[in-house]
């Protein structure tokens, strides 16, 4: 096995330091068919693990095996942003119908320029992961949006979010992690969490994972443990804290959504989102409703149409991006 090779093997596994990070950055940027290669595999990749357990997969043998099954996709675009300062993002990657990269380079004179922000839009249908400086680890949502500073102040690493992220905070007892999201701030020190806060929706939804985090609401403060979530009801200013299994709320960013009783109509606005369509109910209908069950991104909108079926007789019919969902008569489906 060639070192570039175990490079990617380690890149797929999620192990990489971020030296090596760089070195296959290096590598991708030598020709077009490189970058094509590693997207590629990557997305190969994460087809099988949406159908297998990763620990037990064998890269070796395995990873041979679905190159074959690789459908050849128009190279992502590169792009390289100019002199910037030494900066919060590293490393940005897009999941969607197929995978691109974003390098934000850097240089060490800091005291010159003054303090900007890079603002990472996510569109309907793709996910994207973005690695900052201080070795914290950002997953983004479909139709959210997250700003970040070129460089952290010195007391502080603040950024904003609107929509949903999953984030791991790197440590640093000295420069706290705050999240800033309308009518909210969450505080951390070194921490895991998921934050759901569509402009749309009236309420955040704070779930935690590991650590400890601090939320700040209209004058009120809340502390969290592991396993609680928090929702801040942005219209009569109440928090509500509750226990729950905080992986069931962060599974979107393996490439799948886990819902338990959820309300249907919050459902349909989740799924126009993640492939990119156009949901038309009658919420009035549906909203009393809920669905519990598992959609993946490597699945088409029919596959989650049929699941839903199983739970609330419905019709539909697929016009492109269209889809109008309503009641089933006469035990029919359009």
């Amino acid at each position: 096995m060639t070192t570039i090779d175990s490079l990617i093997q380690k890149y797929l596994q999620g192990v990489t330091t971020e030296e090596e990070n760089l070195l296959l950055f290096e590598w991708i940027k030598q020709s077009p068919e490189n970058e094509k290669r590693l997207f590629g595999e990557k997305d190969i990749w994460d087809v099988y693990g949406f159908k297998t357990n990763q620990k037990e997969y064998d890269s070796n043998i395995e990873l041979d095996v679905l190159k074959k099954q690789l459908i050849p996709q128009k190279s992502s675009r590169l792009i390289r942003f100019g002199k910037l300062l030494k900066i919060a993002a590293i490393l940005l990657i897009t999941f969607g119908l197929g995978w691109s990269s974003q390098f934000l380079s850097h240089t060490e004179d800091t005291q010159k320029a003054d303090v900007a922000t890079q603002d990472i839009f996510v569109p309907k249908g793709q996910i994207n992961q973005i690695f900052l400086a201080d070795g914290t680890r950002i997953w983004i949502n479909s139709e959210s949006r997250l700003t970040v500073p070129l460089i952290f102040s010195q007391n502080e690493r603040i950024v904003k979010l609107s929509g949903e992220a999953f984030f791991e905070v790197a440590k640093d007892k000295k420069h706290p992690f705050i999240v800033d999201v309308n009518g909210q701030r969450i505080k951390v020190l070194g921490t895991s969490f998921n934050v759901r806060a569509y402009d749309t929706s009236n309420k955040i939804e704070t779930t935690l994972e590991t650590g400890e985090i601090k939320l700040f609401a209209n004058g009120q403060t809340t502390v969290l443990k592991p396993g609680d979530q928090c929702l801040y009801n942005k219209e009569n200013n109440k928090l509500i804290v509750s226990t729950v299994e905080p992986e069931a709320f962060s599974t979107w960013k393996d490439g799948r959504f886990e819902f338990k009783n959820e309300n249907l109509t919050e459902v349909f606005k989740i799924v126009e989102r993640w492939y990119d369509v156009e949901i038309s109910a009658d919420e009035n209908y549906f909203k009393n409703m809920h669905f519990s069950g598992v959609i993946k991104r490597n699945k088409d909108t029919k596959h989650f149409l049929e699941l839903l079926n199983n739970t609330v007789p419905i019709a539909y019919e697929i016009n492109a991006d269209k889809i109008k969902i309503y009641p089933r008569k006469n035990n029919t489906i359009k």
